[in-house]
């Protein structure tokens, strides 16, 4: 049977920075692998940045969001695909925004359960930017968002704490303890403890650690479900052929970040053209932006969050369009 990988965490935590360490890593080990992206927004900026890394050495797929049935059998026809062709193992990154039980439900469906075996669940989560929000006191999370880090957080085999190069050992501990507290509202019984937590050492991660995510499981703690996933808090909002204003694109982002008539930003990602051969990644949170050049785009800014307003958020551009021109 094929085995079946999911790998969660929030918005902007680092999952497919993690993914490119774990995929490359199994085909290292000889394991032929598939990877579905399973993006909240309509382009999946996400799935280029694989392509580019990864190239022809494993199956990339797709599958976007939208309305949930639409959405589950597209999912589903994709993994019975990669079972068919008895892949060894596929990995499954979703949006920030995702329902995790849906999801291991899925596998025990006809005819994927003859097909597919769950085998981990990994959390990535990115303490640097937890570790603002506990000393910010909850100013800059929201209930819903720390209810879907939560959802995650209980069925999750092995915690992944990425960007936590410079954390001392008492702030990665106040970072534990933010994530029980998560936990807690939820009306979970989980007690995240460090044999449950494996952190990302500035050299990247160890053969030894390797070995714990391949062996990490799953757990299935209960805990009080919410609707967030169906009553429309999140979205995503999109800017196609965006022009940047003379100015710093670090200082510009935490502008549009800092103003609360945006909204409640989550992350922003995407790309703007520098130059026939060069484009502008864009990769950004309220607590870290990222911006490099890279060689493969689309002309498409992204931003992701809780009553956004496009019009004010596209303010912050020289010019950007509504819809998408090829």
């Amino acid at each position: 049977m094929t085995k079946v990988d999911l790998v969660t965490g929030f918005l902007g935590a680092g999952k497919t920075t993690f993914l490119l360490d774990y995929a490359r890593n199994l085909i290292s080990r000889g394991e032929r692998i598939g990877i579905i992206e399973n993006d909240y927004g309509a382009i999946n900026v996400d799935l280029l940045l694989l392509q580019q890394e990864l190239g022809d050495r494993c199956r990339l797929e797709m599958v976007i969001g939208g309305d949930p049935d639409c959405h589950r059998r597209r999912l589903k026809t994709k993994l019975i695909a990669m079972g068919i062709d008895r892949y060894d193992r596929v990995l499954v990154e979703p949006s920030g925004i995702f329902d995790v039980d849906e999801f291991l439900d899925l596998l025990y469906e006809e005819p994927l359960e003859r097909m597919l075996s769950p085998e981990n669940v990994i959390a990535i989560v990115d303490a640097g930017a937890t570790l603002l929000r506990t000393k910010a006191g909850g100013e800059t999370d929201s209930e819903e968002s720390r209810y879907i880090l939560a959802e995650q957080l209980t069925k999750a085999g092995c915690v992944v704490l990425s960007k936590a190069e410079d954390l001392s050992e008492k702030e990665t501990g106040q970072v534990t303890e933010y994530l029980n507290q998560c936990l807690t509202e939820v009306g979970c019984v989980r007690s995240l403890t460090s044999g449950d937590i494996l952190v990302k050492q500035r050299n990247g991660f160890s053969e030894g650690d390797f070995e714990r995510l391949l062996h990490a499981g799953s757990r299935d703690y209960a805990y009080v479900k919410k609707t967030y996933m169906t009553e429309g808090d999140f979205q995503s909002v999109f800017f196609f052929h965006a022009e940047l204003p003379e100015e710093p694109v670090e200082s510009l982002l935490q502008r549009i970040f800092a103003d609360p008539g945006c909204g409640r930003l989550s992350r922003i990602k995407g790309f703007v053209r520098k130059s026939d051969e060069t484009w502008l990644l864009i990769n950004a949170t309220r607590e870290k932006v990222e911006v490099r050049e890279c060689t493969v785009g689309q002309p498409v800014i992204i931003a992701i969050g809780e009553s956004l307003d496009q019009k004010r958020i596209g303010s912050y551009w020289k010019t950007y369009e509504n819809e998408y021109r090829g």
